[in-house]
């Protein structure tokens, strides 16, 4: 009997639709009562580590799951780590897939340029929040360009 494989196309498809949902969940879980500029900033702040490969991942997978990067889904105390979308059709959760979609096939605007961190302002700024790194404030979440990639 002959073996049957999955072909690399199909691997290639379920990684792509993989990567879509996780970004799509961290963007729901850290900003889905923001803004959509807000929101795209969250997607944006991932892609753009994504873009630079470091210790904090090289694929959007790899970069939300990083310990302690995105507490959302990382952190064991983070009451949003069981948090998940009443259904499929949820409002917002189709708003963050749609801005998951949109910054991943690149057809929205970044508006937080270089940002590959953030903080709600609910909590205390993290000592790495420095004011030079400091990109933008989009409702409850001010975004930083830690790794200074980008000239202000």
């Amino acid at each position: 009997m002959a073996e049957k494989t999955i072909s690399q196309a199909c691997v290639d498809a379920l990684k792509a639709e993989t990567e879509l949902v996780f970004l799509a969940l961290t963007v729901w879980r850290e900003a889905r009562g923001q803004s959509e500029e807000c929101r795209r900033g969250v997607a944006y702040s991932i892609l753009n580590r994504v873009k630079r490969p470091s210790w904090w991942g090289k694929d959007i997978c790899s970069v939300v799951f990083k310990r302690l990067q995105y507490s959302s889904l990382t952190y064991s105390k983070d009451p949003q780590l069981t948090t998940w979308p009443n259904s499929s059709e949820d409002p917002s959760w189709i708003q963050c897939l749609q801005v998951a979609m949109e910054a991943i096939a690149g057809i929205s605007e970044n508006p937080v340029p270089g940002a590959d961190s953030y903080h709600d302002i609910s909590i205390s700024a993290p000592k790495w929040a420095e004011p030079k790194m400091f990109v933008r404030q989009i409702g409850r979440i001010r975004f930083f360009d830690v790794d200074m990639d980008v000239e202000r």
